[in-house]
Formats: C-alpha cells, structure tokens, sequence
C-alpha cells in the first residue's frame, strides 16, 4: 500500500511542471540575452478585453536592460473611468522540483502597471530556462480575465 502511494505522489510532482507550463501560450526562445533574430525584448501582446471597454496584457519575460542578471515582465490593466486592479506571477521553472515564484499587486484608476522581477539563474552551457507569467486583470465590478506569457531565456 505505502509503495503505491509513493508511486503516485511521484508521477503526480513530476507532472505538476508539465500540466502548469502547458496552458499558457510560448513566445519563440531567444538564443542570448540579446536577441539575434531581431525581436525587441518584452515584446508586448495583444490585448484581452473583458469587462465594458476593459483590457488587459502581459509582455513576455524578458532579460531586463537596467538591471543586470534579471528577467523581468510588465502586465497592464486599462479600463475608463473606474478602479482597476492587477496581479502578476513570473515563475522560474526547471529548478528543483518547485518553480520560484514572486508575485506584485496593483490597483488604480483607468490604468495600473505592474513590473515583476526574478534574479536570472542561468550558467553557460546549460540549456534556457522556462519563465512562466500569469496574471489576472479585474475591474471595479468584478469582471476580469486571466493572461500568460512563457519565454524560454538564456540570461
């Protein structure tokens, strides 16, 4: 009986990784922490309305230009005339069996933005590592709507 517990509890954190990374959508990996194909880091998505007239955004994890060693990200939260709220989660992943996680909270009137930084864990000769968004956007009535970015980084 104890063998087939540890049995599942083994597969269930081994996929744990698999199923969180899976849902959110991946922007092409970078091969340095310049980018050599010629897209801007950060590179910002298309907006998800929810709401009346409300939209919401997240970048993609990028190697921050102003402090070095950091992968940071920008979400954003717009809605007219009324209070907006954000909250962001940037998560290393391939680190042990749990991902670091840090998570920012914002709220304010018509527009918040949120910047979510993570040190860089990165060496030379591993492969990159996966940083994983989410953030969630709402307005003052409640209405909201999830967003996700994901990059594969060599910082």
């Amino acid at each position: 009986m104890k063998s087939g517990i540890s049995v599942l509890l083994i597969f269930v954190l081994i996929s744990m990784p698999l199923a969180r990374s899976a849902a959110i959508p991946q922007g092409s990996p970078l091969g340095q922490s310049q980018s050599t194909t010629g897209k801007l880091n950060g590179t910002t998505s298309k907006k998800a309305s929810f709401g009346i007239n409300c939209d919401g955004r997240t970048d993609l994890p990028h190697v921050s230009t102003h402090y070095p060693n950091t992968v940071n990200v920008t979400a954003v939260t717009e809605c007219p005339n009324q209070e907006v709220y954000v909250t962001t989660s940037i998560s290393r992943h391939g680190w042990w069996i749990f991902p670091d996680t840090k998570s920012v909270s914002k709220k304010g009137f018509q527009k918040v933005t949120v910047n979510v930084s993570l040190p860089c864990k990165w060496k030379k000769g591993d492969p990159p590592i996966l940083y994983v968004v989410k953030s969630s956007h709402r307005d003052a009535t409640g209405a909201s709507v999830p967003t996700g970015r994901s990059e594969k980084l060599y910082c």
